[in-house]
């Protein structure tokens, strides 16, 4: 017993310094990261909380569309929305939020429901190509993200105030510019226009509002920040109510894909 005393000590007069130096480092670790704690622990925990402001990124396939009114006190109600969030078929059936689709998108054989995307494939003919959703309403405004094949002669566009195939207002885009016309009675009326050249393929996000009297309208690619105007104000009277949706224009070789679709009543 006196020899294993005698080793144990021999042993802890060693080691002994080890520890102490040691100890000493791990204890001002300790000290400095409580220090830091007290500048940086508020930040991290906003950080970190579910409460913090979000920043938003670049979204390709956006399937939550949020309509942001450039009138500060505009209350909306959405009343359509679809992500295309289901399995690939044929028309596009059944929108995200229970409604169906109409007109075209109903019973239309070149529309399919293709990897998350609204499809409208080309035709051996040129031919406008109509997809309603939602209710009739007076004022509302839609947001819609959409990509075309090829521009010239096809076209990517919308409508609002729909009654019937012959009574509504169109925002179309050809490549080259963005042009929101009447068509009543069969006739179209260009309203307005603006200089908007487009990629043949990419993405735009595209915004139409009807309220009261006045018409808006703008687009630009998804993922980049939207204009702070709208790039078309004009006023007419002629058509007061109807439905909202989606009007392109397509021919043999090209197609068109919609990643989201939102109305709101305004």
């Amino acid at each position: 017993m006196p020899s294993l005393r005698r080793s144990l000590l021999r042993r802890y007069r060693l080691f002994a310094p080890y520890l102490f130096r040691h100890g000493l480092a791990l204890l001002l670790l300790l000290l400095i990261g409580d220090g830091l704690s007290v500048f940086y622990f508020p930040q991290m925990r906003a950080a970190l909380s579910l409460n913090a402001p979000l920043t938003p990124g670049p979204t390709v396939n956006s399937g939550a569309l949020r309509l942001t009114a450039l009138t500060s006190n505009l209350a909306s109600i959405v009343r359509a929305s679809d992500t295309f969030q289901r399995p690939d078929q044929h028309y596009w059936g059944v929108a995200s939020d229970g409604q169906s689709w109409q007109d075209d998108a109903l019973n239309g054989h070149n529309f399919v429901i293709f990897a998350h995307m609204g499809v409208i494939e080309a035709t051996a003919q040129r031919i406008y190509c109509n997809a309603l959703l939602g209710p009739v309403l007076t004022n509302s405004e839609i947001i819609y993200n959409a990509s075309l094949g090829q521009y010239g002669p096809s076209m990517l566009g919308a409508a609002l105030r729909w009654s019937d195939a012959r009574n509504f207002y169109a925002l179309a885009l050809d490549g080259q510019t963005l042009t929101l016309t009447r068509v009543m009675d069969g006739m179209e009326i260009p309203l307005r226009s603006v200089s908007f050249p487009a990629r043949a393929g990419a993405l735009y996000t595209f915004r139409f509002r009807a309220l009261g009297t006045q018409l808006f309208a703008m687009a630009w690619p998804t993922g980049q920040p939207a204009p702070a105007n709208w790039q078309i104000s004009t006023a007419d009277s002629a058509l007061t109510s109807g439905r909202a949706g989606l009007r392109v224009l397509v021919q043999r070789g090209t197609q068109a894909r919609i990643t989201a679709f939102e109305e709101v009543q305004l």
